[in-house]
């Protein structure tokens, strides 16, 4: 056994080694990693979807990733609807709807409240 003197202690830092360099006409290993704590009843269901459309849900973030990147932005509108849109939305839900079998000119005076000529 060596002397105390010769034993060198661990390093605790992480090594990082050195990327593998280019080779033409490969692409570079997928070695990134995204940890995210979803709800396993949203994880199962989107799950799902991928499946029916053929994805893993790899492939499902890595489109949206590439989307994100694409359109420098969510590559979808996030709103947050107001009062009367979320009122309306349940009452459609509901099936509390009104049916209007008049012209365009009638549907708009209506919904303006104004008498249609």
């Amino acid at each position: 056994m060596p002397a105390k003197s010769q034993i060198k202690p661990r390093s605790t830092a992480k090594r990082t080694a050195n990327p593998p360099a280019k080779v033409a006409g490969r692409k570079p290993a997928k070695t990134g990693y995204i940890n995210a704590r979803v709800e396993p009843k949203l994880k199962k269901s989107a799950e799902a979807v991928f499946d029916k459309i053929g994805l893993s849900t790899t492939e499902a973030v890595t489109i949206f990733l590439k989307q994100v990147v694409a359109q420098k932005g969510i590559p979808f509108a996030v709103n947050v609807p107001n009062r009367e849109t979320i009122r309306a939305l349940r009452d459609a839900e509901a099936g509390r709807t009104e049916r209007f079998t008049g012209s365009a000119d009638e549907l708009f005076a209506h919904i303006l409240g104004k008498k249609h000529r």
